[in-house]
């Protein structure tokens, strides 16, 4: 009888591998839903519609932007990791929900190494260093001169606890030795328009969000968080080479999917994916932000991830973020 049970068990293995080896063959073959986990609008969302264009043009499929918004990134991520294995779901990725949120939420419904099948990291987008005009200073040396002059005195606003906005405020004030406070606001648009307005007198924000007011000269701008400068505005040093050696923060987008993705699925994704950056429209797109595109393999990106989860565990010591 033992043996008959194993019979069985062999051959409803083997039928299940030839099936799911089947439907990877097949796939795509219906829409596929593209998880972003943040509202619709500003870098992540914008880069997120231009790569499901792209990729539906590869895969022959209409890929659908879904954002499910909400406790940084986690809901829309969770979404994704218990969805069904057969790439019909995948989870539009920013270093939020696959890295800094092991550390900074005490507890998820995910574990990012574990629940996920990595596809491609796909682009890096840095923050600008940004200050109102009003402060005076001239450059990253002479805003640490500044701040040291009046601890305590000064605050750096960004779009929220938690964000890599945050986090870029938290290394500055780490490496720098300085005394500042944080304002955290709901969303980018809020905390520039309060520096703007003179409110709070700096923060690290988007490319796309700082540009048009240094034209104005309504803003400041005085490094960039990168490791290297910056295509779009090359003039402007990064804070690594303006005295704070080693800084680096650049939040980075991806495509994941659920565990268990059968190996032919997530090529295919991939080739997608990498083929549509490499696409003059998506080019054109990513230099406007100050983007840069990467589209590497799995496990490249599997591999970036294992490093990335530790690195961003310090980014949250050093903010004192926590959530819940």
């Amino acid at each position: 009888m033992n043996r008959m049970y194993r019979m069985i068990s062999v051959f409803c293995l083997t039928a299940c591998s030839a099936s799911a080896a089947v439907w990877a063959q097949d796939y795509p073959a219906r829409p596929i839903r593209l998880v972003v986990p943040y509202a619709a609008g500003g870098v992540t969302d914008r880069i997120a519609r231009g790569v499901a264009k792209k990729m539906a043009e590869g895969l022959k499929q209409p890929v659908v932007v879904d954002n499910r918004t909400g406790a940084g990134g986690n809901i829309g991520a969770d979404i994704v990791a218990k969805s069904a294995a057969d790439g019909y779901t995948l989870l539009f990725a920013t270093n939020g929900p696959l890295a800094a949120n092991k550390s900074l939420y005490a507890k998820l419904s995910y574990d990012p190494e574990r629940d996920f099948a990595p596809i491609t990291l796909l682009a890096s987008v840095p923050y600008i260093l940004a200050v109102n005009p009003t402060l005076p200073v001239n450059s990253v040396e002479s805003l640490v001169r500044f701040l040291k002059q009046h601890p305590g005195e000064f605050n750096y606003a960004s779009g929220g606890t938690g964000t890599a906005q945050h986090f870029a405020g938290g290394l500055f004030k780490a490496m720098a030795g300085v005394d500042i406070g944080h304002v955290a606001y709901k969303g980018e648009a809020p905390a520039l328009a309060d520096v703007l307005g003179g409110h709070v007198p700096m923060l690290f924000a988007s490319i796309p969000a700082i540009v048009p007011h240094l034209k104005t000269s309504r803003l400041h701008a005085l490094a960039m968080t990168s490791t290297k400068r910056n295509a779009l505005l090359p003039e402007l040093p990064t804070l690594s080479e303006s005295g704070l050696s080693g800084y680096s923060v650049e939040p980075w987008f991806a495509l994941a999917g659920p565990a268990g993705l059968a190996p032919e699925t997530v090529e295919k994704i991939n080739a997608a994916a990498v083929a549509g950056l490499k696409s003059d429209e998506m080019k054109q797109m990513l230099a406007s932000i100050g983007g840069t595109a990467v589209g590497n393999s799995p496990a490249e990106f599997a591999a970036f991830i294992r490093t990335e989860i530790p690195r961003w565990a310090s980014l949250v010591k050093q903010s004192g973020a926590t959530a819940e």
